[in-house]
């Protein structure tokens, strides 16, 4: 089984996950963790505003996911590859960032090749991390 069909029936198999009262299931890095308890968890540690009309001023899907899907998917790819080539299963990815430090110099590697799947994901991790980084200031 290749690793690109063991993914795909894996989140197949996680969108008719459910539990005893139908509520759908949620992978959470390891756990198993129902749709409550996720928005639990989100309170802790929310990344859009709690806001109505400041969480509605940022459109996800229309003003990126519809923007770019196949591009996305292409990202999403990558991930998979890349976590599978540090010891990860389409189960267990998660973005190990141990072994990722060096997003501007990777970026321009894979830009010289032109990999572009690859310069997107570093752009990604890039940006991710001086977000993460802004917050903390």
């Amino acid at each position: 089984m290749t690793d690109n069909v063991r993914h795909e029936a894996y989140m197949k198999r996680l969108k008719e996950e459910q539990d005893y009262n139908g509520k759908m299931i949620m992978w959470d890095m390891h756990d198993h963790t129902t749709k409550e308890q996720a928005e639990q968890n989100k309170k802790k540690n929310t990344v859009l505003p709690t806001n109505a009309k400041e969480r509605k001023a940022i459109p996800i899907y229309t003003g990126f996911i519809n923007y770019f899907p196949d591009a996305i998917a292409a990202v999403a790819k990558i991930s998979l590859q890349g976590g599978i080539q540090h010891g990860q299963t389409p189960e267990t990815l998660f973005w190990d960032r141990s072994k990722s430090g060096d997003e501007l110099d990777a970026l321009m590697r894979h830009l010289v090749d032109g990999d572009w799947e690859q310069v997107a994901w570093r752009a990604m991790a890039n940006l991710q991390k001086q977000i993460e980084r802004s917050k903390n200031d």
